[in-house]
């Protein structure tokens, strides 16, 4: 008990925070752009806790915004929880996470990099999950798994008579249930995997089709040596879509292998076809030096809004200096905008590399995506390309300069319309003491797009000051 007691871990931190925006294009319209100061005091509470079995985490933060030029004010709300515990050791483990995120909802509206603006394409989405994981073993023989996450997501866009609204979409309940055996430590070269899978998103518009994807397979993997693998599974599949290339009942099959010729290359490929579609899946993970590395991955899925919030809700942690990050590390925020959010469902093919490099005070990232997504409705497919970059170098203990680019070209499903999207961003801060810590930040953000009307930009000087207590 006592050596229990000594490995717990508690941090308590609250801070208040206070700003100041210039911007020449508060109400990010194309033309009569009006300029504006915005004043912004907030608070906000960072919490974590580390024991044997246990992690949790929270970070909230509330800001009160107000517009010089009509005295109008504004509050918004962040937050991101986490919590993961081992319930009985080795065998079974819950978790959950928590956020509130302002969002852009449709990706036509009114885009910024930039917090201190209003527009009515900007609202609270609120995603929560669940999860749990029960697992064992048949002695040596074979082992078993059962995975469930359970997921809500709201927001104010599921209110029909709400005039100011950009885009509608549902609030959903979601349910993801995995449940597999595998081959046990008694198989060396050879081992095996089957299992079962099933996905449902519940919509509450009536007018909404609800999601569901379920699944059945038998994976075999034959190992020729510690370097190289084959890959093999067939798999029985059936959905709700009703587009003929995405709907999927019936059989599919999978080959491919999986390749570490050292360790620095780690390479893994597949190829196959599920119901009406072939399918392609890679990862690539290569170490050129400790200081630099590369990660890149390629997906095809049927999935929606809602499944992909929930995914990327479970890899996102909060940094202490970085903020909100996924799993690579990369700052994530609302600055790149890829996709609307939509009730309809959709497959979603993505390609994403990431370029890291870290040495001494410095640290770098250079990712580019691509991501095709084709709707069930038939209305065609929307494809996006970005690539962005950041550089943080620690001038010295007590002061960070941070710069930072991003590109995203947009082409939407059914139309001939195309956005390009640039933001750029300095910033400049300093540890004033123990408890303060100020910055000057400038932005820009910048669309062009070959719909009349639909181009945007924005230039921002925000003059922040924290004190955390």
């Amino acid at each position: 008990m006592s050596q229990e007691a000594q490995a717990q871990h508690r941090w308590l931190d609250p801070r208040i925070e206070g700003r100041i925006t210039l911007t020449d294009n508060v109400n990010l319209t194309e033309s009569n752009r009006m300029g504006d100061v915005v004043l912004n005091l907030g608070g906000g509470l960072n919490s974590r806790y580390e024991g044997n079995r246990v992690q949790a985490a929270i970070d909230y933060s509330i800001d009160y915004l107000y517009f010089l030029s009509d005295g109008e004010t504004d509050f918004r709300q962040e937050l991101f929880g986490s919590l993961d515990a081992e319930v009985i050791e080795d065998h079974l483990f819950i978790g959950a996470r928590g956020s509130i995120e302002q969002r852009f909802l449709n990706q036509r509206g009114s885009l910024s990099s930039n917090f201190a603006n209003r527009t009515n394409n900007r609202r609270a989405l609120q995603t929560y999950t669940t999860s749990a994981l029960l697992r064992g073993g048949l002695g040596n023989f074979a082992d078993w798994r059962i995975n469930y996450r359970f997921g809500l997501q709201f927001s104010p866009a599921d209110n029909l008579e709400d005039e100011t609204l950009t885009i509608n979409f549902s609030d959903t309940k979601s349910h993801e249930l995995n449940a597999t055996v595998g081959s046990g430590n008694r198989f060396n070269n050879f081992s095996w995997r089957v299992g079962v899978s099933h996905r449902q998103v519940l919509r509450n518009l009536e007018q909404s089709n609800d999601f569901k994807d379920q699944n059945a397979f038998a994976e075999l993997i034959y190992k020729f040596n510690r370097h190289f693998q084959l890959i093999g599974n067939l798999s029985y599949s059936n959905n709700d879509f009703q587009n003929e290339v995405l709907n999927q009942q019936g059989f599919g099959w999978e080959t491919g292998f999986r390749w570490t010729p050292g360790r620095k290359l780690d390479l893994t490929l597949t190829g196959g076809k599920t119901g009406n579609r072939r399918t392609w899946s890679g990862n690539l993970q290569y170490f050129f030096t400790k200081r630099l590395d590369f990660l890149g991955t390629y997906t095809d899925t049927i999935t929606a809004n809602t499944l992909l919030t929930n995914n990327d809700l479970q890899g996102f942690r909060f940094d202490q200096e970085l903020g909100l990050v996924d799993p690579q590390g990369i700052p994530v925020d609302e600055t790149d905008p890829r996709f609307s959010f939509s009730d309809i469902d959709f497959r979603r093919r993505s390609l994403r590399g990431t370029l890291t490099w870290r040495h001494k005070r410095d640290r770098a990232f250079i990712s580019a995506d691509a991501e095709w997504r084709t709707f069930d409705n038939d209305s065609g497919t929307a494809k996006s390309y970005g690539v962005s970059g950041r550089w943080i170098h620690e001038i010295d203990r007590k002061t960070t300069l941070e710069t930072g680019l991003s590109y995203r070209r947009s082409r939407f499903e059914g139309q001939t319309r195309v956005d390009d999207f640039i933001v750029g961003s300095l910033d400049w801060s300093k540890t004033i003491s123990e408890y303060f810590r100020a910055s000057i930040n400038f932005t820009h953000s910048e669309r062009q797009s070959s719909e009349q009307g639909a181009d945007l930009e924005e230039n921002a000087l925000t003059l922040y000051l924290r004190g955390t207590f």
